[in-house]
């Protein structure tokens, strides 16, 4: 192994862990997030071996019982565990989209951008907004060149896109039509060869399971092997 793989490969150590959970709690101290964070809805493991990445923008309303202050989620993939308790449809269209994959979600690497919650994006102020894509952008930087990931990114909003897409110095490939009204699926190609496909926010428009949509996945994910 070089050097750099080492260094890509520490970051699922449980000592980067708790840097990372010591970065959180000084940002959330110094820019007055008060919900809470979390930063990976899987085991911090999955960061050195994983089947598809996925990720979206920031944690919304907790789930009843959640933990309000977690860097990951080392009972499982999040919306595996909080199924039965959570208040967004977005659990849904992921556990979905697993089953569209074929992959199992405890092979997810699973987590968002920013990681602080809030009610709404809109609901942070401006600085907050910078400060937690900020932070998000340097996790991510190094998660993304983990050398035992595998698979597809699946980016769950613009701003998710916007900031893997940066980071990877992604090209677009192509579109397709979702099947709901006007809104586009996309796919992105990084400079090393990622695949990373962006997704409407699953919280608002549910695209799996949904007959309409799914050639555009098909073809999105190109299942079709073109």
């Amino acid at each position: 192994m070089t050097h750099e793989h080492n260094a890509r490969a520490a970051l699922a150590t449980d000592a980067a862990r708790g840097l990372w959970s010591d970065r959180l709690k000084q940002t959330e101290a110094t820019h007055g997030f008060d919900q809470g964070y979390k930063l990976l809805y899987s085991p911090w493991r999955t960061l050195g071996d994983s089947d598809l990445t996925f990720l979206s923008l920031n944690p919304g309303r907790a789930p009843n019982d959640a933990e309000l202050r977690v860097v990951s989620d080392e009972r499982g993939n999040s919306y595996q565990v909080e199924r039965a308790t959570t208040q967004s449809p977005i659990t849904d269209q992921f556990l979905k989209m697993c089953e569209f994959l074929q992959v199992d979600p405890l092979r997810v690497l699973t987590g968002v951008v920013a990681p602080f919650r809030s009610t709404s994006w809109d609901g942070l102020s401006r600085a907050q907004r910078s400060a937690a894509l900020d932070v998000g952008k340097a996790f991510w930087t190094e998660a993304l060149e983990m050398p035992n990931r595998r698979g597809p990114i699946v980016v769950c909003s613009n701003q998710a896109a916007r900031t893997t897409v940066e980071i990877l110095n992604a090209q677009h490939e192509v579109s397709f039509p979702a099947g709901w009204g006007n809104i586009r699926v996309h796919r992105f190609k990084g400079e090393n060869g990622q695949i990373v496909v962006h997704l409407p926010h699953l919280s608002r428009f549910r695209l799996f399971g949904r007959a309409p949509s799914e050639e555009a996945l098909r073809q999105v994910f190109n299942l079709h092997g073109n």
